[in-house]
């Protein structure tokens, strides 16, 4: 079972607001990504030790990130395939390698059927970076539940947000991803373990993904 940690970041609400601006400004080939300086650099550690040849997105946007992932992976000589899933229709660049899907992180079995699942190249990363809200999470994180190999990451973006977040605007995304992952693990934390050398690299928790890191271990 994964023991307690501290629920929030590190760093103070100043730093994070400032951060968060940069954040929000931030693209790749002229392409909105969101990412912040600490998780671009984690991620570059997470794909290099794991080397994925399937990553799942959930939550698409405007295509940066899996831009960015493709990129990336291939940078590494990494033969690879990315499926980036988001419910909104949006205009996203044709990237090699990368498909886009529309599809709801609530109902995702609508959208990866078995068969594609069964057939993806392995190890596998799952990123959940859909709508921030406890309900989705919750669901991205059991469906994946089944499909997850002993040493494969599913990481849950944004659990900064109940630290960026005054109490009025957290309340309009159900209280954030947070407490999905505390309820996952409550059901499932015997096979899963929060990755504290990720987590932690730069501080506690100095990651937009609070606790979010999480490695399957049986």
């Amino acid at each position: 079972m994964t023991p307690p940690r501290r629920p929030g970041c590190a760093l103070p609400r100043p730093f994070l607001d400032s951060i968060q601006a940069g954040t929000m400004a931030t693209t790749y080939k002229d392409v909105p990504m969101y990412k912040n300086p600490f998780d671009l650099a984690l991620y570059q550690r997470l794909l290099w030790q794991t080397k994925p040849r399937s990553l799942i997105e959930i939550g698409a946007k405007f295509g940066g990130s899996a831009l960015w992932f493709a990129d990336l992976l291939g940078r590494y000589g990494i033969d690879h395939t990315i499926h980036s899933i988001d419910i909104d229709d949006l205009p996203r660049p044709a990237i090699p390698g990368v498909t886009f899907h529309h599809g709801d992180g609530r109902n995702l079995g609508a959208t990866l059927s078995p068969e594609l699942l069964r057939a993806l190249p392995r190890p596998l990363l799952v990123i959940e970076d859909a709508d921030h809200r406890p309900a989705t999470t919750l669901a991205v994180l059991r469906f994946f539940d089944a499909w997850l190999q002993p040493g494969e990451y599913i990481v849950v973006e944004d659990g900064i947000v109940d630290d960026l977040f005054d109490a009025d605007r957290l309340a309009t995304l159900d209280g954030g991803p947070r407490p999905a992952i505390e309820a996952f693990l409550a059901e499932r934390g015997q096979d899963y373990e929060i990755d504290t050398a990720l987590c932690d690299a730069y501080g506690v928790n100095m990651t937009w993904n609070v606790n979010g890191f999480l490695r399957r271990i049986a």
